[in-house]
């Protein structure tokens, strides 16, 4: 039985960028940074680095040690949720519907599954939700789909620059188009998306680039949104 630390630390950066960036917006837009913001976020981190745990479980179900770290992370993360948010709770309650929906898919449809991705995606923008919450009280929905259908895109754009498939060239720009009606349903700034110009000309010309400088493209991508986020939502 392995019980190495490292062996339980989720090393998808890109994930975890996801997850600075869109807590941060959620702050941003609050206009604030409570002390309460850091324990959160913590609690936030837990929930994420868990899926290494649960996915060692997965594929090794006698490995009790797994499930325990995470069942471990989850009770930790869930305590200090209730701390801070308290009455709020069952306000929040729906939004478990996401955590759900992902681990349902990661167990049937697999990991890197283009649904699982999406929901993965998704989940992590719950961030700036939970952040705006924490300051304001009340889902901003309105800020959930902005972030949400954002960071979901750099799931089809990676998948064409290393796939290669003509179909994925396709979802990502079939994404785009979903994510400008949704933002015009929702009543938010196009503008917001227009670092996403990048997914279109990548999808386009299928341009050359390692897979290291794709990652550190869509952090500045990511960066260039938050200004525009804080700026104009």
């Amino acid at each position: 039985m392995r019980t190495d630390a490292k062996g339980y630390f989720l090393k998808e950066y890109g994930s975890w960028s996801v997850l600075f960036v869109s807590f941060l917006a959620g702050l941003i837009v609050s206009r604030a940074f409570p002390w309460q913001a850091v324990p959160l976020f913590f609690a936030l981190g837990l929930l994420i680095n868990s899926k290494q745990a649960f996915m060692k479980w997965t594929r090794k179900r006698e490995d009790s040690f797994a499930l325990l770290v995470f069942l471990g992370q989850v009770i930790v993360a869930a305590g200090i949720m209730i701390a801070l948010f308290r009455g709020d709770i069952p306000i929040l309650l729906p939004l478990l519907l996401f955590p759900a929906a992902y681990l349902a898919s990661n167990r049937l449809a697999g990991e890197h599954h283009v649904v699982t991705e999406i929901l993965g995606f998704t989940l992590i923008s719950l961030a700036a939700v939970l952040a705006k919450f924490l300051v304001i009280g009340g889902v901003d929905v309105r800020l959930f789909v902005a972030t949400a259908f954002y960071f979901s895109a750099g799931v089809f754009k990676v998948k064409a620059l290393v796939l290669k498939k003509t179909k994925d060239r396709i979802l990502t720009v079939l994404w785009l188009v979903f994510s400008v009606f949704a933002y015009r349903g929702f009543h938010i700034s196009l503008l917001i998306l227009l670092p996403l110009v990048d997914n279109l000309l990548a999808a386009i010309t299928l341009y050359k680039v390692r897979l290291k400088t794709i990652g550190w493209t869509e952090v500045a991508k990511s960066l260039v949104f938050l200004g525009l986020l804080s700026a104009i939502y």
